[in-house]
């Protein structure tokens, strides 16, 4: 497969210096920013392009290439910013998540962008003579009536500008407009503030873990239930995930194409599928999801037949696997917004060796009606703008369409918090963005 990123990947560049190529002038514009509210223009740095790598490169750009942002105004209100379809600019996201330290390779990102290629977004600043994506997102399908929200994710250099919340907003409004009804995420400590600006409330807490693969090695699992995944199993599981999440067959299918036969299956005596678990690559390690099953048994079966799999290949040690914050003994000392916690969950009923190493909160869109002409003052009021804005027009537009979804979303939330929290499952960021 080729790369998504053409030069300057941040995996192999020891430095970027721009003005020499048009491609990486595009790719790392972001450096060309002065931005008022954040980093100031330098002409050369040291940038750590892999969060947590403890690399860093030497970014370059002739001060000629300066483009200043406006002091008195975020540039989300002014004619410099643009919102469109991402189109060309896959790698863009792809650099976007190795600077946010995510696990995506390239090929999620082209399945994400493939799922709907109108329904993930980049961000601009653009001028004469420059046209720098600053920022990305997408709307994935779930199905024909729900979606899942993600890949919001702007470059440090352009922060406090107000993009992050431009980019959801039309996020939310292209879902709407869809016709979508269930619109959910999970976000971030980061992100969480931008969710609640557009309605988005908390539902409960998942955990992203490390586990040790070798603490499957060796171990008994049911050999005669549990059995690789074919394509002829793929209708059973596709049904049984819909009666326990959300229906979304087309992102099913194309997660088993990327796990190149590490996925399994669990069927009773009467050939019933109670269980199944996906696996695939990542750029840092494995994700393992994602999975469901009906009973902690079950869980344990098909995580030791994925972890063997796994091992097969020796590059492997350690895998992601993300679940709620119910599958812990001790949920620990949770603190709202913050990164770092004072007490991360521990005792996983899975895994002996799995450590947590950062939270999402699973939010959906819940809108009631006295609640969106609020939403719109505190736009309002957040940008500074007045009401007979364009902006607060679109935004007002959106929030009233969202009143529309409230009661189905309200009831499905339930549902998942009170009733689907009893099976074992869990999830990982590519398979719904």
């Amino acid at each position: 497969m080729k790369r998504l990123i053409k030069k300057g990947d941040p995996q192999r560049a020891q430095e970027i210096v721009l003005g020499q190529d048009a491609y990486l002038d595009a790719l790392y514009g972001c450096f060309r920013l002065h931005n008022p509210k954040g980093d100031a223009f330098a002409p050369q740095r040291e940038v750590e392009l892999l969060a947590r790598s403890g690399k860093t490169v030497r970014v370059t750009v002739p001060p000629a290439m300066k483009v200043a942002l406006p002091a008195e105004q975020k540039v989300v209100n002014t004619d410099l910013f643009r919102l469109e379809e991402i189109g060309r600019h896959g790698d863009s996201m792809h650099l976007l998540t190795m600077r946010a330290g995510w696990n995506q390779t390239a090929g999620d990102i082209r399945r994400m962008i493939k799922l709907d290629k109108h329904g993930s977004f980049v961000a601009k600043v653009t001028g004469p003579g420059f046209e720098i994506p600053v920022a990305t997102s997408s709307v994935l399908p779930l199905g024909r009536n729900n979606t899942w929200i993600g890949m919001i994710l702007v470059h440090p250099e352009v922060r406090r500008q107000g993009i992050a919340n431009a980019m959801m907003q039309a996020c939310v409004r292209y879902a709407l407009e869809q016709g979508k009804v269930i619109n959910g995420l999970d976000a971030t400590p980061m992100g969480s503030t931008v969710y609640g600006a557009v309605g988005y409330v908390n539902s409960y807490r998942l955990w992203r873990s490390v586990f040790q693969l070798a603490e499957f090695a060796g171990k008994p699992f049911d050999r005669q239930r549990v059995t690789p995944m074919t394509q002829t199993d793929l209708p059973a599981v596709i049904r049984y995930d819909a009666s326990a999440f959300l229906e979304r067959e087309d992102i099913l299918r194309k997660l088993f194409e990327d796990g190149a036969g590490d996925c399994f299956v669990y069927r009773n005596d009467a050939g019933v599928v109670q269980g199944y678990c996906y696996a695939r690559p990542g750029r840092l390690r494995p994700f393992v999801g994602p999975f469901i099953s009906d009973t902690e048994e079950i869980a344990r079966h098909l995580l030791t037949a994925v972890s063997q799999k796994l091992l097969e290949n020796k590059k492997n040690a350690t895998a992601f696997l993300d679940t709620p914050e119910s599958k812990f003994a001790d949920r620990g000392v949770y603190m709202e917004r913050a990164f770092d916690q004072e007490k991360k969950p521990s005792g996983h009923r899975l895994s002996a060796t799995l450590k947590p190493v950062r939270d999402f909160t699973r939010m959906y869109q819940l809108v009631p009606y006295l609640e969106a002409d609020k939403l719109v003052n505190r736009f309002m009021q957040a940008e500074g703008l007045r009401k007979e804005s364009p902006r607060v027009a679109e935004f007002a537009a959106t929030m009233n369409r969202a009143v529309n979804n409230y009661t189905e979303t309200l009831a499905f939330m339930t549902l998942e918090r009170e009733s689907l929290q009893q099976k074992y499952w869990g999830i990982t960021g590519p398979e719904k963005g």
